[in-house]
């Protein structure tokens, strides 16, 4: 099975002598699937870094890092949450009376004492 054509070309920009720019960008584009799904689960960009760190799949320093999440979010903002389109939206009662109270402002001459 072949690679997708984004592994394949960070491969080559990893394995290529490159500016530092260039490769960091390359190795952090080769995982920033694993980072998007780790940011969904509520992961902090630093225990992120750690990981990835130790593992070796990146090789640059934590600021860079940050540095490449916080351009790759601006480009691709999440949708807000718990959004919901205006034809989901639930219906509001027109009646301004609450279930079990009855409020009449004027008041009925029978009832008083």
């Amino acid at each position: 099975m072949t690679k997708k054509l984004s592994e394949r070309i960070a491969e080559r920009a990893t394995a290529k002598a490159q500016g530092r720019n260039a490769k960091n960008k390359a190795q952090f584009l080769s995982v920033r699937n694993e980072v998007e799904e780790a940011l969904g689960e509520n992961w902090t960009v630093k225990d992120i870094w750690e990981t990835l760190h130790e593992e070796g799949a990146i090789s640059f320093s934590y600021e860079a890092f940050r540095k490449h999440v916080n351009a790759w979010k601006n480009h691709h903002p999440e949708p807000p949450k718990n959004h919901q389109p205006e034809a989901a939206a639930p219906q509001i009662s027109k009646s301004t009376e609450l279930p079990g109270f009855p409020w009449n402002p004027v008041a009925n001459p029978d009832e008083l004492f």
